[in-house]
């Protein structure tokens, strides 16, 4: 049973990860919100949807937003006791059990967060919500 019990350990910590990952993010106080619609408010002008082609520029502010989003989960990770690996095992362990659909609703909102496509429509609804 010792093989299966450090098993069960690793899982369980996995999810913690995750639920504890989840209760941040989509709390109000983690201020995730807050940094995304500031990000946005400064950086919408940079954005012009209208035309066809996508300016260098995007992806410069794409690349910034990317970074200062992840320092964010880092951040939190480190005052969590975690590190980013083990978010990674904990995803990897969730694709496993529920298939690559994973159920993490939390993960799936962070990676779309990082998806270029995602943000540049992210910044073009801040762009008329903040006009």
């Amino acid at each position: 049973g010792q093989v299966f019990s450090s098993l069960s350990g690793t899982m369980a910590s996995n999810r913690e990860v995750l639920e504890k990952l989840e209760s941040w993010f989509f709390d109000d106080s983690s201020g995730i919100e807050n940094f995304v619609e500031d990000f946005a408010k400064a950086h919408k002008d940079v954005f012009d949807m209208d035309k066809e082609e996508h300016k260098l520029e995007y992806m410069d502010v794409y690349k910034d937003f990317q970074r200062q989003f992840e320092t964010k989960i880092e951040g939190f990770l480190k005052d969590n006791g975690f590190t980013s690996e083990d978010l990674v095992e904990a995803v990897k362990e969730e694709q496993k059990v529920h298939g690559d659909s994973a159920g993490t609703d939390v993960i799936g909102v962070i990676l779309a967060t990082l998806e270029y496509d995602i943000f540049c429509q992210m910044m073009a609804e801040a762009k008329e919500r903040f006009a």
